[in-house]
């Protein structure tokens, strides 16, 4: 979904803007409790401490024009969704590298096992990096910042900035499109599709999805220049017969 600045009728605007300003002030009351499992206590291949995590950018402040789009935009949606996109929204719900590996094959985990071992290695990563973003930036998700205009598909715990399964999805779409580059593109798509669909479920704003796959570039960036990783990947890859291009 791309960035579409609706136009900001007098009776939108007015209800935007007492929403925030009713909402505001509550919003460290409305702080989402931790998830029972949570991230991992440390990532596998690399650190946590990477430059490029400090640098990433911070998520829209609260009434901003960009945190104000994102709110009319979440309300078009949640006006026009169709059936099918909330029958894909709740298909995506729960968060897993089988939802980008199934574009290769239903089976892949246990047709390319080794390959799927380092996968969920490197979405471990994913994980502690998106913890730490969303810890930071502590940004409500829609429904929870505007509980009185958005209705939620379903809801989610923790933050909203970056999207985790947008990040996560664009990861596994990067590193499984070296391995299968006939369907590079498809696996791209595919990540679109579930971080749209985190959209039109109403658990993250537009610019939280942006944020997540920005994220999950850089990741996957971060991860090829890693020695370990790329020895790893290609052995798991030749374990599993997958031809190196």
């Amino acid at each position: 979904m791309k960035r579409r600045l609706l136009p900001l009728f007098g009776f939108i605007a007015l209800m935007l803007c007492t929403d925030v300003l009713v909402h505001a002030q509550s919003a460290t009351e409305m702080a989402p409790a931790a998830t029972p499992s949570g991230p991992p206590s440390h990532p596998i291949y690399l650190t946590g401490n990477e430059e490029a995590w400090k640098n990433f950018p911070k998520a829209p402040a609260l009434g901003s024009p960009i945190d104000l789009a994102d709110l009319t935009i979440t309300l078009s949606i949640q006006a026009s969704r169709t059936e099918d996109q909330k029958a894909e929204a709740t298909t995506d719900k729960e968060y897993a590298i089988t939802l980008v590996t199934s574009v290769i094959d239903p089976s892949f985990q246990t047709k390319y096992p080794k390959t799927f071992e380092v996968l969920t290695q490197a979405d471990k990563d994913a994980y502690f990096v998106n913890s730490m973003l969303k810890k930071a930036n502590a940004r409500l998700r829609p429904f929870m910042q505007h509980p009185t205009l958005v209705t939620p598909l379903f809801t989610s715990k923790d933050f909203t900035y970056p999207s985790g399964h947008s990040s996560g999805s664009e990861l596994q779409a990067r590193l499984l499109g070296q391995l299968f580059p006939a369907q590079a593109e498809d696996l791209l798509k595919r990540a679109r599709q579930i971080a749209d669909s985190r959209v039109v479920a109403g658990v993250h704003y537009t610019s939280d999805t942006e944020a997540g796959q920005a994220l999950g570039d850089l990741m996957f960036k971060q991860l090829e220049a890693n020695p370990k990783f790329r020895h790893d990947l290609a052995a798991a890859a030749q374990a599993d017969n997958i031809p190196l291009k």
